[in-house]
């Protein structure tokens, strides 16, 4: 895990990292966890520790492959999340509606929207037509709007406001925006997971499992969703800081003069707003734009103004400039704005959001615990132990209760299972062509993988003198991970000699 945690290290900035790849790994070590639970530990353990190191290697290089592809992916989509987050959904019918209800219901709060409430206040944007149907989407979009009192449309200037920022603020900006977009991931992560995994789960686990399994995507999805919406109050206070302290940083990295009164500054960003948009401003209002004005000539008609500039040139430090007179004047009438009033809330109470994916996500957990429950291959329901059943037992009929008993005859278990306990068939091995009659089971070392039900041959190397020994017809029953090693179905005639053997020498299962 150190190894994977390095190389991606490598390949990912520190941001995407944390943001992106972490989540993302979580994600596919759940979706893992319920298909490796799902098919049984016992057989992904055997099937690790018998693994070679290069299939081993390729696993490693696959997960690496394939999270940082699905990551880039992710990263690359983490301005659209953040969107779909804020209320920008497509206009499909039925998300036109809840959009719509929603927005309905914000409105209604905005509608209470003012300076004693600093929650709301700053949660909310002055204008209603402005509301967004979502809290998260509208605490963006009042930060945003902040920058109106200006006279800046802030998500114009905002790209090229960003360029010329100080590294203190960007170190604390990204922090905060960091936070918000990790956040943003997590929920859709948590939503795909409850999707996902709710139906591998339904396929794999259990009916309580698969229930569980999409209640706790459901979870994940709706704390990402919360821990964003915090994460964004300190991300939009970031972006009225930057407009309200550092604005006049891009005039000047614009090489145009600062203003020196509030109507001009208006002005000056409502005309700079037009030429980024369309490419000109006002034709009357060009001179808006405060483009820097040459200093005038100093006048030379006496002999003691010719021996100052000589002066002057000698020592350029000596030489002293003008300001040039502002291009409006100090007592023009200042720019008051008027609020637009808020329209009036509307009566109808809004549709029940909340509870409508409430009860979605719960009939989908019910649905795939259904599915689990209805299952043909693991249905505790179908068939359970009869009576008390030792490990590597043959099922016969006599073993078996329940409907669909016939499915399970001729396959052996596992392990010791207790009167009317399920018999699951990922907990069975497979059916043997002959049987375990005539046969002992023992557990022999392995140094690599077979599969259950597998005729092999053991070789032991040295052996009473021999250079080897070979037993044959041994019937693969499981295998174990700690310490590496498999359960063979062993004829009677050749059990005390193959156990002096394995005793003496080093053992090695040979594939027919």
């Amino acid at each position: 895990m150190t190894a994977l945690f390095s190389t991606v290290g490598g390949l990912l900035d520190r941001r995407q990292l944390t943001v992106v790849w972490m989540p993302l790994l979580a994600f596919l070590g759940g979706l893992g966890v319920v298909v490796v639970t799902g098919l049984g530990v016992k057989e992904a353990q055997a099937w690790w520790a018998g693994a070679s190191g290069e299939v081993r290697t390729m696993a490693g290089g696959a997960l690496i492959i394939v999270t940082v592809l699905l990551g880039q992916t992710l990263n690359a989509w983490r301005t659209g999340l953040i969107r779909l987050f804020s209320g920008y959904w497509p206009d499909a019918p039925g998300l036109r509606t809840v959009r719509d209800h929603l927005t309905a219901r914000h409105r209604r709060v905005q509608a209470r929207r003012a300076a004693a409430d600093p929650e709301l206040f700053l949660s909310y944007p002055r204008r209603a037509e402005h509301v967004l149907p979502t809290r998260l989407g509208n605490v963006i979009r009042a930060a945003e709007e902040h920058a109106d009192r200006y006279g800046i449309d802030g998500v114009t200037a905002w790209p090229r406001l960003y360029v010329v920022l100080p590294a203190s603020f960007l170190e604390a900006f990204s922090a905060t925006t960091a936070s918000m977009e990790g956040a943003t991931v997590i929920g859709v992560l948590g939503a795909a997971f409850a999707v996902a995994g709710g139906v591998l789960a339904a396929l794999l686990l259990p009916p309580l499992a698969a229930a569980a399994t999409v209640l706790l995507g459901a979870a994940v999805a709706v704390l990402g969703h919360r821990a964003a919406t915090r994460a964004a109050a300190p991300y939009a206070q970031l972006i009225r800081t930057a407009f309200d302290v550092h604005r006049f940083a891009l005039l000047e990295a614009m090489r145009l003069q600062l203003p020196t009164g509030f109507p001009e500054e208006r002005e000056q960003w409502r005309q700079l707003g037009k030429l980024w948009y369309q490419g000109w401003p006002d034709s009357d209002r060009a001179s808006a734009l405060r483009y820097p004005q040459p200093a005038p000539p100093e006048p030379a008609t006496a002999p003691a103004a010719a021996v100052a500039s000589l002066a002057a040139v000698a020592s350029p430090s000596a030489i002293a400039v003008t300001p040039p007179a502002p291009a409006v004047a100090a007592s023009a009438t200042p720019v008051t704005e008027t609020p637009t009033p808020t329209p009036a809330a509307p009566a109808r109470r809004g549709m029940p959001v909340r509870s409508l994916l409430a009860a979605a996500v719960i009939l989908f957990a019910a649905a795939a615990g259904v599915v689990a429950a209805t299952r043909t291959d693991d249905s505790p329901s179908e068939a359970r132990a009869a009576r008390g059943l030792p490990a590597f037992h043959v099922l016969t009929r006599h073993d078996i209760t329940g409907p669909r008993a016939d499915r399970l005859i001729g396959r052996y278990t596992l392990s010791a299972v207790k009167a009317d306990d399920p018999l699951r068939a990922r907990e069975l091995g497979p059916v043997l062509p002959t049987g375990l009659a005539g046969r002992s089971v023992l557990a022999v070392p392995a140094d690599r993988a077979v599969d259950r039900g597998t005729e092999v041959d053991l070789v032991v190397t040295p052996f009473q003198g021999e250079d080897l020994r070979r037993f044959t017809g041994l019937i693969v029953l499981d295998q174990a991970a700690e310490p590496p090693s498999v359960t063979v179905a062993v004829p009677y005639a050749d059990v005390d000699l193959l156990l002096a053997a394995v005793d003496a020498g080093t053992a090695h299962l040979v594939l027919r």
